[in-house]
C-alpha cells in the first residue's frame, strides 16, 4: 500500500502538475485578440470614405492625326537641289517658296531665245526697209509699163521695148514677193523662238517650288544637294484641315454615328479635344475586324499630321472607386494609401490603381467601400500614427 502511494506522489502528481504547466494552465490566461498598438504621434489630417462613383465607360482604341488633304508636291525638271527653305512640321502658305532648283541650262535656253528674237527683230526691220523700196521699185515699173503698153498700142514705141519695160516689171515684182515670203519665214521662226522661250519660261518655273495650299510639311523627301526628278515628291503637304483617324472594332457599329461627338486624346502635347464623326466606313476589314472612324479635329497648331492618340467613344456608365491622385503615396514601384481604423489609427495599405479621372485615381484593388483613408497630406503620415 506504501509503495502505491509513494508512486502516486513522487510520479503521478510531478508529471500531471509537469503537464499542466506546460499547457498553461497554472499561468495567467490572455484574452486572444490584438494588442493595443502605442500610438507613436497625433497628426491633423483630412479624411474621407472610400465610396463607389459612377463614371463613363469607354471604348478607346489607338489611332493618328491625318490631314483632311494631302499633297505630294513635285518638280517636271531633271536638276539638283539648291536650297530648301521649310522643315518637317513648318505651316506654310499658299505660293510660299519651299526649293530652289538649278536652272541654269534653262537660264542658258533663255538667253539664246531672246538673242534670237533680236536677230530676228533686225532681220525682219532689214526686210521691212527692203520691202518698201522694192514695192516703189514695182509700182515705178508697172506705170512705165502701162504707158509704154498704151504708146505700142499707138505704134510709138517698139514691141521690143515693151517687153522690156515689161521684163524689168516681172523683175520688180519678183524681188517684191520674194521679200515677203523672206518675211514669212521670219515670222515662222520667230514664232517658234518664241514658243521655245515660253516652253523654257514655264520649265524654268518648275525650279520654284511653291505651296499649293495653305498647310504643314508632313514629309520632307530630299535634301539640298539631291538630284530631283520629274514626278518624284520632294514634299508632302497637308491641309491644315485634321482629322483623326482610328481602327474601331466591329462589336461598336452599331454605336458610332456621322454627326457623333468623341473625345481624342494626344499624349504627345498632353491635350484632350471634344471632335466630331464626319467619317465612318460601314464595311468591316475582313482581317483586322474593324472599321474606320474619322473625327474631325479643331484648328490647333500644337497638333500635327502623324501625332499619336487614343480615340475615346462613351458606351455606358459603370461604377468605380475613385480616390483623390493627392492620397495615393508612393512606395518604390507600388502605390499605396494611409487607411484609418476606427481608433483613428494610421496603417499602410497597398492598392492596383488604373487609369486617372479628372484628378482622381482609379483603385482597382486594396480598398473596399467604407474604409476611411487619408486624402491628402500623405507624407506627413506614418504607420501607426493617431490622425485626428
Amino acid at each position: 500500500m506504501k509503495s502505491v502511494i509513494r508512486f502516486v506522489v513522487f510520479f503521478i502528481i510531478p508529471i500531471a502538475v509537469f503537464i499542466l504547466w506546460i499547457g498553461g494552465y497554472l499561468s495567467p490566461r490572455v484574452e486572444p485578440g490584438y494588442a493595443e498598438e502605442e500610438v507613436k504621434q497625433t497628426v491633423k489630417l483630412p479624411t474621407m470614405v472610400v465610396k463607389p462613383e459612377k463614371v463613363e465607360k469607354t471604348y478607346q482604341v489607338d489611332g493618328s492625326v491625318v490631314s483632311n488633304n494631302n499633297a505630294k508636291v513635285a518638280t517636271k525638271l531633271m536638276a539638283k537641289i539648291l536650297k530648301i527653305n521649310v522643315k518637317e512640321g513648318d505651316y506654310v502658305k499658299k505660293g510660299q517658296l519651299l526649293a530652289v532648283l538649278d536652272d541654269s541650262e534653262i537660264r542658258q535656253n533663255i538667253k539664246e531665245a531672246k538673242a534670237g528674237l533680236e536677230e530676228l527683230s533686225k532681220a525682219r526691220e532689214e526686210a521691212l526697209s527692203g520691202l518698201k523700196a522694192a514695192e516703189a521699185g514695182y509700182a515705178f515699173a508697172k506705170r512705165t509699163y502701162e504707158r509704154f503698153k498704151n504708146l505700142y498700142k499707138e505704134n510709138a514705141v517698139s514691141k521690143q521695148q515693151l517687153e522690156e519695160i515689161e521684163t524689168k516689171m516681172i523683175g520688180a515684182k519678183a524681188q517684191v514677193d520674194a521679200i515677203k515670203a523672206k518675211l514669212k519665214q521670219l515670222d515662222a521662226k520667230e514664232k517658234q523662238v518664241k514658243a521655245k522661250l515660253k516652253y523654257a519660261k514655264i520649265m524654268q518655273s518648275y525650279a520654284y517650288i511653291k505651296a499649293p495650299f495653305d498647310g504643314v510639311i508632313i514629309k520632307k523627301m530630299n535634301d539640298v544637294g539631291d538630284m530631283a526628278a520629274p514626278g518624284m515628291p520632294i514634299f508632302i503637304i497637308g491641309d491644315k484641315n485634321l482629322k483623326f483617324m482610328s481602327m474601331v472594332d466591329e462589336s461598336l457599329i452599331n454605336r458610332v454615328s456621322t454627326g457623333d461627338t468623341v473625345k481624342v486624346s494626344i499624349k504627345t502635347i498632353g491635350k484632350e479635344y471634344l471632335a466630331k464623326v464626319v467619317e465612318k466606313s460601314n464595311s468591316i476589314d475582313p482581317i483586322s475586324r474593324t472599321f474606320t472612324v474619322k473625327a474631325k479635329l479643331p484648328q490647333d497648331k500644337a497638333l500635327k499630321p502623324g501625332m499619336y492618340g487614343k480615340l475615346i467613344i462613351k458606351t455606358g456608365e459603370e461604377e468605380k472607386i475613385l480616390i483623390p491622385e493627392s492620397a495615393v503615396i508612393k512606395w518604390g514601384q507600388l502605390d499605396a494609401v494611409f487607411v484609418v481604423d476606427k481608433d483613428g489609427i494610421a496603417h499602410l495599405n497597398f492598392i492596383k490603381t488604373g487609369e486617372k479621372i479628372d484628378g482622381k485615381v482609379e483603385v482597382i484593388s486594396g480598398l473596399k467601400p467604407g474604409i476611411e483613408i487619408v486624402s491628402s497630406g500623405v507624407e506627413k503620415a506614418c504607420e501607426g500614427c493617431k490622425v485626428r
